[in-house]
């Protein structure tokens, strides 16, 4: 007698695992919109340097230290929790 597998990933009453992008979740008028756009604005061409080409592409300073102010300001200060 076979085994009787799940046959449709409906079954598991899931979609998709993640979303697309990230910033599909919040709501348009959350408020990581605006830390995201204030910290877009200032230039980080010094700091850009100082990357290096080998290895895996880094994260734009700037969406780094947005998601740090955003944590930041919720009281969240472990990187773990963020």
């Amino acid at each position: 007698m076979p085994v009787p597998f799940k046959k449709d990933p409906i079954e598991f009453n899931q979609k998709l695992l993640f979303p697309p992008k990230i910033f599909d979740l919040p709501p348009g008028d959350h408020q990581c919109f605006v830390y995201r756009d204030i910290f877009q604005q200032p230039d980080t061409s010094d700091v850009e340097q100082n990357y290096s080409i080998p290895g895996q592409n880094a994260y734009h300073p700037g969406l780094i230290t947005s998601i740090l102010i955003y944590a930041y300001s919720q009281g969240i200060f472990s990187f773990r929790e963020i």
